[in-house]
């Protein structure tokens, strides 16, 4: 009896392990990584028969860490499975479940969180011979930061139970992780014929926020809690926003009408006759089309009235007044910048001597040059809105591309500098025959000429742009590729926020009593002031003699130098013969300056063939068409568009590009460093720029196998931040963790 219970017991567990046992037989070994886990699982333990096998790649990920899909949206690429050495089976196929979408810092991508299981469908050679799968995968898994990761899988599947040959074609052999790949496999997206919702119209319009397109959908439960989910698969350059429900037909058949922004879409470009993939995801349900972008509907009724307006209208507010805010935070910041302080010190000394003054003439002073600030804002606005019309290139910052704004900065800055040597004091533009320096020197003399204010703020505004790039990008890019609206709303608050300083020392005069007391010492300020200015029109001048050669700059340079020196004689003298003889000599030295870059050649740009030595770097000339070559031949490419005028580019050069660990990691043979020079206009670095959503510079990017459609940095580089795009975009791990 006991014997027998023993036996029982023992037959009892070996019922209990083999399940696990055979189990065995259809999973490979978890391939661990540190933000995720990976093995490759069969729904068959034996072949059975059977044409086809149904595997499973099975994904356990660290909370907040991802996958991406087959479109992995603005960023990342997908797994990528290679199957060499396998043998009975031809090449699988992922049959990808519908993803979620992830919004991060502007930027829109789709893919899989914590658990996952990607279903393949593997054809089977012979159904008789043992599968043997030796399956390499390439994946990207991402929260902040994104790091690539590889495995390998051997697995052998049986044609048959061993020692037993009845069994093939019988249909026996399904494996204990069948039904968890099953799971995952439901949740592909539908095709074929009568599909439970459809997409019956899709067009490309004008939204208020640029283009869009319009996508038609029927058979949506309109009684469900569930979003709705429209991702569009087509011209990898382009970008698809968030879908926007706005409205139903009243057709028959009828269809919920959605909005989608398109980024990235170039004035001379359109998506009309573009063949698309559209995947509509509401709750456990989506399906998949082809479908042919209209320039027009077809099959709605064009009468169809908004179902959700106030949501639209609510969304649209929530972005406008966020990016808003971000403009006036980022224009407040500005005041804060190197490029803006000399300009700003001379309305520090104007503060100072105003201590002594009226509250009504104080707050006057600074009303002015918070208007002088915010009307320089709507001009630039102006001058975009009528370039963006006309169909011309636009972006921030290119004022510094034009000699002639060049120069009158530079002569302005000059004699801002001259002011605060005091190398000359009038009281009237007859002595020098020009009314901004009369509006300069009565704002020095006490504050009471409003004129000077207001110029005083047009100028630090106009100094601001170089420096704006890391803080304005976001906010500047909605506004340049947006509506009329958008670009006067946001370079309204951009005038604000630089503004914000002055108009609350205007509100509360009393603030500028806070600064120190007049005195001798303000002699030697002026003295630093005047050599900071100084190396501002060093600095324009720098620019300007890219844009029209070292002669015709150093002759800009010589003529204001004479000038100061006839001011300085004109100082110095008693003479009222002299002085007046003095003043207009230095004015025929300005006047020269001024007309001088029209007498000088631009410099022939680089041929194509150069390469350019920069900080132990060596740049190639910037040719976008090669891009896409290079990655083919496994190259990885960093792409670098700069400009002379750009400070926030030399920051970036100094403090990253050139350093020794960043420069370790470019300098090998397999990235390619390319380099394009906006110093000077340029219509292929402005269409790039547009393609990309953005409207200035700095912009960085970093191409390669493992990213080939491109990995973004931002325009504030930190060195981390490059080795991790490197690491992806070349697939060598390594180069992050240096």
């Amino acid at each position: 009896m006991f014997r027998s219970l023993i036996i029982a017991l023992g037959l009892f567990m070996i019922a209990l392990v083999a399940p696990g046992a055979n189990a065995q037989t259809a999973a490979s070994t978890w391939v661990n990584e540190d933000f995720a886990s990976v093995r490759l699982i069969s729904a068959r333990e034996t072949i059975g028969g059977q044409n086809e096998l149904r595997l499973g790649l099975e994904f356990e990920l660290q909370p907040d860490w991802k996958i991406y899909w087959r479109s992995a949206g603005d960023a990342g690429f997908p797994p990528q499975l290679d199957w060499s050495g396998s043998t009975n089976i031809t090449d699988g196929e992922i049959r990808w479940p519908a993803p979620h979408r992830f919004s991060i810092f502007g930027l829109e991508t789709f893919g899989y969180k914590d658990h996952i299981i990607l279903p393949i469908d593997v054809p089977i050679t012979d159904p008789a011979q043992t599968v043997q799968i030796k399956l390499d995968i390439d994946y990207l898994v991402c929260s902040d930061v994104c790091i690539p990761a590889s495995a390998h899988f051997d697995l052998d599947i049986p044609a048959s139970t061993p020692g037993n040959t009845t069994d093939i074609g019988d249909g026996t052999g399904i494996s204990p992780y069948a039904h968890d790949i099953e799971k995952f496999a439901s949740q592909v997206p539908l095709r074929g014929a009568n599909l439970p919702m459809s997409v019956t119209d899709i067009w490309q319009s004008t939204g208020d926020n640029g283009p869009a397109l319009n996508v038609a959908v029927s058979g949506l439960d309109t009684a469900s809690d569930a979003p709705v989910e429209i991702l569009i698969e087509g011209n990898t350059r382009l970008g698809f926003g968030v879908p926007t429900p706005m409205g139903i037909s009243g057709a028959q058949d009828a269809a919920t009408q959605f909005q989608i922004p398109i980024y990235g879409l170039k004035d001379d470009q359109t998506t009309i006759g573009d063949d698309v993939i559209v995947t509509v995801i509401q709750g456990p349900l989506a399906i998949e089309q082809d479908r042919s972008i209209a320039a027009s509907p077809t099959s709605i009724a064009n009468d169809s009235a908004p179902a959700s307006q106030s949501a639209i209208a609510q969304n649209t507010t929530t972005s406008l007044w966020l990016l808003g805010g971000l403009a006036l935070l980022g224009g407040f910041i500005l005041n804060f910048m190197p490029c803006v302080l000399p300009v700003l010190s001379i309305k520090v000394m104007s503060a100072m001597k105003a201590q002594a003054a009226e509250r009504s003439a104080t707050r006057r002073g600074f009303l002015a040059s918070a208007a002088g600030i915010i009307t320089s804002f709507w001009l630039i606005a102006a001058v975009l809105i009528a370039i963006k019309l006309a169909g011309g290139t636009i972006g921030w910052g290119i004022q510094f591309q034009q000699p002639l704004f060049l120069t009158v900065m530079t002569i302005i800055v000059a004699l801002f500098a001259f002011n605060m040597w005091g190398l000359f004091e009038i009281g009237g533009a007859s002595e020098l025959g020009n009314a901004a320096n009369d509006a300069i020197t009565t704002q020095e003399r006490g504050g009471n000429h409003l004129g000077g204010h207001f110029l005083t703020g047009m100028f630090a505004t106009l100094l601001a742009t170089p420096c704006s790039a890391p803080f304005l990008g976001t906010a500047v890019g909605f506004a340049l590729a947006g509506s009329t609206f958008d670009i006067l709303w946001i370079f309204s608050l951009l005038g604000v926020g630089l503004a914000t300083p002055y108009l609350v020392i205007a509100a509360r005069p009393e603030l500028a009593r806070l600064l120190p007391k007049p005195g001798r010492w303000m002699g030697l300020v002026k003295a630093v002031l005047g050599l900071a200015l100084a190396a501002t029109a060093v600095w324009l001048l720098s620019v300007l003699a890219v844009q029209i050669g070292m002669g015709g700059a150093i002759t800009v340079g010589m003529m204001l130098v004479i000038a100061g020196i006839l001011l300085w004689a004109r100082h110095r003298t008693t003479v009222p013969k002299r002085k007046l003889t003095f003043g207009m000599l230095a004015s025929l030295g300005v006047l020269a300056a001024l007309f001088a870059p029209g007498f000088s050649t631009a410099p022939v740009r680089d041929k194509p063939s150069d390469i350019a030595q920069s900080g132990g770097l060596a740049w190639q000339p910037f040719e976008p068409t090669e891009i896409a070559q290079y990655v083919a031949d496994g190259k990885t490419v960093l792409v670098d568009i700069t400009a002379q005028w750009c400070v926030s580019c030399q920051v970036n050069k100094k403090l990253v590009l050139e350093t020794t660990e960043i420069g370790n990691a470019l300098n090998q043979d397999n990235i390619i460093l390319m380099q394009g020079d906006w110093t000077r206009p340029d219509p292929v670095i402005a269409n790039y720029l547009a393609g990309y959503g953005r409207y200035g510079i700095p912009f960085n990017a970093v191409f390669g196998p493992g990213a080939d459609t491109g990995i973004l940095l931002s325009e504030l580089l930190g060195t981390q931040e490059v080795l991790n795009a490197l690491a992806t975009a070349t697939g060598n791990t390594d180069l992050a963790k240096k």
